[in-house]
């Protein structure tokens, strides 16, 4: 288990270690702009089964995944005009848009279903990180499942330490307000989970 504080700077050599640890199909816990999150590569069943175990997370709840740009969106899910729309006003951001997936990505990610949550972090940890992979990465809260979200460093590090690889200290938000979940269903948008990003502000995207 390593230990970075990335608070003030991103070190590039433990950013290696970072990213050997997430080829090796490791677990690693980073900032994301809304709360922690706890992440894999999404395209490796077995990472996702661990961050199921390492959450005690149940397998009828599926995983969201992080990409590095909007060109990678469409690398795992397709993606219709009214989506675009919303992808283009608000991703980078604290959105994440439930979209028709790709068969690269796994139903044990989406718990059977065919569609998959993704979203781009507006965070420049995580987007560092990203940028240095080939893959998107699955990504929950770092949290046991049903447990509220923390910005607790030292807690995450108890919790978790028998299932991460490397804790990434850095700046998350002080609300811990998780992002919008939200999906477009025959052109209607529909909010899956209240955040930052309104269901009129999707609207107004859309028009």
């Amino acid at each position: 288990m390593l230990i970075f504080d990335w608070s003030k700077e991103i070190n590039s050599d433990e950013l290696k270690q970072v990213v050997q640890a997430l080829n090796e199909n490791k677990i690693v816990i980073f900032p994301t702009e809304t709360v922690y999150g706890i992440g894999g590569n999404a395209l490796n069943e077995q990472v996702v089964e661990k961050l199921y175990q390492a959450k005690k997370r149940e397998a009828r709840k599926p995983i969201s995944v992080l990409v590095k740009n909007k060109i990678a969106i469409k690398d795992i899910a397709y993606v219709s005009d009214s989506e675009a729309k919303i992808i283009d006003a608000f991703m980078p951001g604290p959105l994440t848009l439930i979209l028709k997936k790709r068969d690269n990505i796994s139903s044990v990610l989406t718990a059977g279903s065919d569609t998959v949550g993704v979203r781009i972090p507006k965070n420049k940890i995580a987007l560092r990180i990203l940028d240095c992979l080939n893959y998107p990465l699955a990504t929950s809260s770092a949290n046991i499942s049903g447990m509220a979200n923390s910005a607790d460093f030292a807690k995450l590090i108890i919790e978790f330490k028998n299932d991460v690889a490397i804790f990434i200290k850095g700046d998350v938000s002080s609300d811990l307000q998780a992002s919008t979940v939200a999906i477009v269903d025959n052109g209607k948008v529909n909010i899956l989970r209240e955040g930052k990003i309104t269901l009129n502000d999707l609207q107004e995207a859309i028009k």
